[in-house]
């Protein structure tokens, strides 16, 4: 008598699967848009000597959930010359990088305010800078 083999599922099953990731087991609730986020207006942040700052490098930065939307008064008076993102997992301002893709996407610029959305499903804390002139080299 032979023994019974168990077949192994296709590795194009196996990889189809895993691929798949979890959004496919269970309904995804994250809506990053727009129109699903309205803008909430911020007018905490600083501004002197021509830069602006949402909030301190070490201090309490902005809560940024996936698809949160932010209107920033900046306070300089024209639109500013360049803007930088950052990010951190640690709401005061832990170790902070600079924001990449869709982590923090510019909507809108003027004179008075600077329009940020997280386009992504994940949740940081948010410092944004600008300023008019050239931007600065670095953090």
């Amino acid at each position: 008598m032979r023994p019974t083999r168990k077949r192994a599922p296709p590795l194009a099953l196996l990889l189809a699967l895993g691929a798949a990731g979890c959004e496919t087991f269970a309904p995804n609730t994250c809506d990053p848009s727009a129109g699903g986020n309205p803008s909430v207006t911020y007018a905490g942040g600083q501004t002197k000597d021509g830069v602006y700052m949402s909030s301190p490098w070490d201090g309490q930065l902005l809560n940024f959930p996936g698809g949160m939307h932010y209107s920033l008064v900046h306070g300089l008076g024209i639109p500013p010359g360049w803007i930088q993102s950052y990010l951190s997992f640690d709401e005061s301002g832990g170790p902070l990088a600079q924001a990449a893709g869709n982590q923090v996407e510019v909507v809108k610029v003027d004179g008075e305010l600077i329009e940020v959305g997280n386009d992504s499903c994940v949740g940081y804390w948010l410092l944004v800078t600008a300023g008019v002139g050239s931007a600065p080299a670095g953090p």
